[in-house]
């Protein structure tokens, strides 16, 4: 007699910029994805965990940039059945697009020559703002929010449908601010805000339900024994077409500047979601907002000390890099590390 597989549990919604640091976050969570399904098949576990969307917005790139890089990670992993989704091309409150820094290149994937085009024919006609209220319509509060560039997207969701949004979501997961005053693109904002700071106010004014952010300080100042030198020749030497992607992009990014130690920012996060019992050493509870009108602090999320306001964020404010370690040496395929097991312990 043929099983009947029971599929309840959750979805997930990848918000993004792409380039290298969303691009590993993305096929982490592809990993985990795809050994929740086979979980399910080979045990017939309730648990279920499926991406039902990636939207694209503004941040690392332009927003159509964004859409290309994300088709090809997709493609590399073998993933073009998921939905991709357009969103906000420029900020709530400028008018345009701009990023003065590219880290990443103007493109966000290191300005490399790739030999094949992408399939826009891929991308979904509905913009990401609607289908993200679709996908909480559909599925209420059983849809989780990993929200790993600019909250443009998020925030013109919240301005558009108000509660009928906030009170079907899920979980949310941020990768960004900043909660000792250290910044990445100005002295004292992290990029992600400060590419957007309405975007990143309205959604900490506006949401209910703890959000858990991963802010820069925690990714910078954690504990990771991870050189480029291991990314390179040990991750690098692994055969498949992400890695190949990847190691073009990663060292036209890296060698250049010089970079020693690896980090993406975004793929902690990411794993901090999947395996908070591994990642996440040390949390808070705060009230947390953001700084629209400082003249040098502009972007900064500031953090209520005196706890005379509710709580709104739960602040990872220490992970474990060996585990961490061990996480995106899965994502990335190494022999000998399997990280399954460990996924059903959260599932």
């Amino acid at each position: 007699m043929e099983k009947t597989i029971t599929k309840m549990g959750r979805y997930v919604v990848f918000d993004c910029d792409v380039g290298n640091d969303d691009a590993w976050g993305l096929m982490m969570l592809i990993k985990a994805e795809e050994a929740f399904k086979r979980r399910v098949e080979l045990t017939d576990s309730p648990a279920k965990f499926e991406i039902i969307g990636i939207t694209c917005v503004q941040g690392n790139s332009n927003v159509d940039q964004g859409v290309i890089n994300t088709l090809r990670v997709l493609k590399a992993a073998n993933r073009e059945d998921l939905p991709v989704y357009k969103g906000c091309s420029a900020p709530i409150i400028q008018n345009r697009w701009e990023n003065p820094g590219n880290y990443h290149g103007k493109d966000g994937f290191g300005e490399v020559q790739h030999k094949t085009p992408v399939n826009l024919d891929l991308v979904r006609p509905e913009h990401a703002v609607n289908a993200m209220y679709d996908f909480v319509c559909k599925h209420p509060k059983n849809v989780d929010f990993l929200l790993m560039g600019p909250l443009t997207n998020f925030a013109m969701c919240i301005n558009m449908y108000g509660s009928e949004f906030l009170d079907k979501v899920g979980k949310i997961h941020i990768m960004g601010g900043n909660h000792k005053g250290r910044g990445n693109t100005t002295k004292s904002a992290e990029f992600n805000f400060k590419m957007d700071p309405e975007a990143a106010h309205i959604v900490l004014a506006h949401v209910d339900c703890s959000i858990t952010i991963i802010p820069w300080e925690t990714c910078i100042e954690g504990d990771f024994d991870i050189t480029l030198d291991w990314r390179l020749n040990v991750l690098g030497s692994i055969q498949s077409p992400f890695i190949e992607l990847l190691n073009l992009v990663e060292r036209a990014i890296f060698i250049p500047k010089g970079v020693k130690h690896w980090l993406v920012s975004d793929a902690v996060a990411v794993a901090t979601y999947l395996f908070p019992h591994l990642m996440a050493k040390q949390s808070r509870l705060y009230h947390a907002t953001v700084e629209l009108t400082g003249n040098h602090t502009r972007g900064q999320m500031v953090l209520d000390h005196l706890k005379q306001q509710k709580d709104n964020v739960n602040i990872i404010m220490e992970v474990d890099g060996e585990q961490y370690k061990n996480i995106i040496a899965w994502t990335a395929g190494l022999s000998g590390i399997d990280m399954a097991s460990e996924l059903a312990r959260v599932s």
